[in-house]
Order: structure tokens, then sequence, then C-alpha cells
């Protein structure tokens, strides 16, 4: 670590501790910050566009189908081959989604689905964090919250984005089977701490004043009852 990466570490006060080793990775992430480790992959890490949803997606993708979200605002992180988008069409007032594989992007783009973007970011950058007005979005899609965190303080941004950008009622779902993954293609990129359990999930969001629901493997966070009155 550079002298004044060293310095932007310890001015960094850490919000929880779950163990995580790196608090400040000194670099600004990016779209490309995995591509060493794409590189090395043998399967799909990254680029999901041909691919058919992933077993946490698809188990998501069946709680949305009969899920209340006609004329909702929904936001998906990690654009896969745009099957919430074609499950929402027609549904969600707006459905938006975020990745880090060009592939997505231009294979979102060209399906013309109405009511329907695709950016092409990185969701730890601050580019992300700044790209939606605060409270957009009434439900955020993620099935793996924590499993491409470059460091402590850039989950942490996420985080922070992820509260900003929820309405006052809105929720943030995510999955069992994503929260388990992390990076581990030879790559010295993301830590094991990074792998997700209950506790670790419920440690992160209470710094956030966030709740923790379970419905078998999905996991649901919304904000904690008096957390919004608090703020104000």
């Amino acid at each position: 670590m550079t002298e004044s990466a060293s310095l932007r570490a310890s001015a960094f006060s850490p919000r929880f501790d779950i163990g995580a080793q790196r608090i400040d990775c000194g670099r600004e992430p990016h779209v490309d910050t995995h591509e060493a480790a794409d590189q090395r992959a043998s399967w799909p890490l990254l680029d999901y566009s041909a691919c058919e949803p992933t077993e946490d997606q698809a188990a998501i993708n069946r709680w949305l189908a009969g899920a209340a979200l006609d004329g909702r605002e929904v936001l998906h992180v990690g654009t896969g081959n745009s099957s919430v988008a074609q499950l929402l069409a027609g549904k969600a007032r707006r459905i938006v989604s975020v990745t880090v594989a060009r592939n997505e992007w231009e294979h979102g783009r060209a399906l013309g689905l109405r009511d329907y973007s695709v950016h092409l970011l990185n969701k730890h950058s601050l580019a992300f964090a700044e790209q939606f007005e605060p409270a957009s979005f009434d439900c955020i899609l993620d099935n793996n919250l924590a499993s491409f965190a470059c460091c402590q303080r850039h989950l942490e941004r996420y985080f922070e984005a992820l509260v900003r950008l929820l309405k006052p009622e809105g929720f943030v779902l995510t999955h069992w089977l994503g929260m388990q993954w992390t990076l581990d293609v030879g790559v010295d990129d993301v830590e094991p701490v990074w792998r997700l359990d209950a506790g670790k999930l419920r440690a992160i969001a209470s710094a956030y004043q966030l709740s923790v629901e379970r419905e078998d493997e999905l996991f649901f966070l919304r904000r904690a009852r008096g957390a919004a009155a608090a703020r104000s």
C-alpha cells in the first residue's frame, strides 16, 4: 500500500467489523477492476449475457414472478442476460440494471425493452454512488452483495448508496447462494471474509439501520422501524 493509501486507510473509520483485513485498497473501483480474474477463469465470471440465470438468480426470478411490483421502480445489480428486465417488462414502471460486463450491457440495450435502461458501472465506484437520484427505487436486487468487494471502504460506499437509493418502504433482495460465493481464481483481490452468512449480513445491515428478514434462501433488507424518523 502506498503512503497516500495508508493515510486514507488510517483516516477511514469502518462502520462494522466482520474481520476484513483490507480496509482501504487505495484504488478507485472501475468497470475493468476484475479483468485479470476474468481472464484466468475457465467459466463465466463477469459475462452472463449468453447464459441461463444462475440458481440463485432463478430463485429470485421465481419470487419476482409473483411479487406485487406493478408500477414499481426496480434496480438490478448484475445485469446477466437481462432476465429480470424481461420478466418485469410491462409490469414495473422502470427497470434499471448495472453491470461491469460490456457484453451484458450491449445485450441488454439491444433488447429494446420499454422502460429498461442498462448502465456500464462498477457498483463500488463513486460513479455508481452518484448515478441515480436519492429514493429512486422500490426494489434493489443483488444476489452477490459482497462477493466482489475490493475492500471495506468501497463495500461501505456501496451500502451507503443502497440506503440512499431506497424509497422509504423499499427493500434490497439477495440470496443465500450468492452470499456464499467469493472470487477465488488465483487473483488476490477479494477476501474470503466477504463470504456472507446470516450473522454477517445482519451485522452489516444494522450499521445502516436496516433489518434483515429471511424467507427460505431469500434475504430482504428493509429500513428498520424508526430509522426514517431518526434521520429526519
